[in-house]
């Protein structure tokens, strides 16, 4: 039994020791490529509160929430893209009778005249997010990344001067999609880039 556990310890050790040795003969750097977003939606949220120090507001919920949409009506946009959500308007706590009703659309116009619904006061914008289609990780961009990482490991190996061999490993590091983000004023998003790890030999 004795000789078994020996046995094992010096295949660990030896293992161990050829793990280093390889990765004293190798580069390992990172490859990026930028990955394309396409808008899906704009998402604005619009809570309608009474307010009672307000004169409008002397008027009830349902006449404010009529109103509400009489304006939208005018502007042009319809009804059916305002989505009530009654337990996020609970999570606003305004505690006074209200609600909260998301908007969604395609177009930066009919975004713009939503937000002109919002007074301030009775309506107000609490949210702006936007949507994302999802992203679609061709063999191009993954070809675009693996090149930035082998121009950039053959940068570092004439750096001290070894020659670029062949590659070892390649670990896809592109952090998870969100397809929802918060977006303030709707500035443009960040953009995001998919990810490669890679492994080059050194000779």
């Amino acid at each position: 039994m004795k000789k078994i556990i020996l046995a094992a310890i010096i295949l660990v050790s030896a293992l161990g020791s050829y793990a280093q040795e390889q990765q004293n003969h190798a580069i390992q750097v990172y490859g990026v490529a930028k990955i394309n977003r396409e808008v899906e939606a704009y998402l604005m949220d619009l809570s309608i509160a009474v307010d009672y120090g307000e004169s409008e507001s002397k008027k009830s919920f349902e006449e404010l929430k009529k109103g509400f949409f009489a304006k939208a009506k005018e502007a042009g946009l319809n009804e059916s893209q305002f989505k009530e959500d009654k337990l996020g308007y609970q999570g606003l706590q305004l505690f006074r009778e209200g609600t909260l009703y998301t908007f969604e659309t395609r177009s930066r116009d009919e975004l713009l005249k939503a937000a002109r619904l919002a007074n301030g006061s009775v309506i107000s914008i609490t949210a702006t997010r936007v949507k994302f289609k999802p992203v679609v990780k061709d063999e191009k961009q993954f070809e675009a990344a693996f090149l930035n990482s082998k121009e950039k490991a053959a940068i570092i190996a004439k750096a001290i001067n070894k020659k670029l061999g062949s590659v070892l490993t390649v670990t896809d590091l592109t952090s998870q999609e969100s397809r929802v983000e918060e977006s303030y004023f709707f500035k443009p998003a960040e953009d995001q880039y998919l990810s490669l790890l890679v492994s080059f030999a050194i000779e």
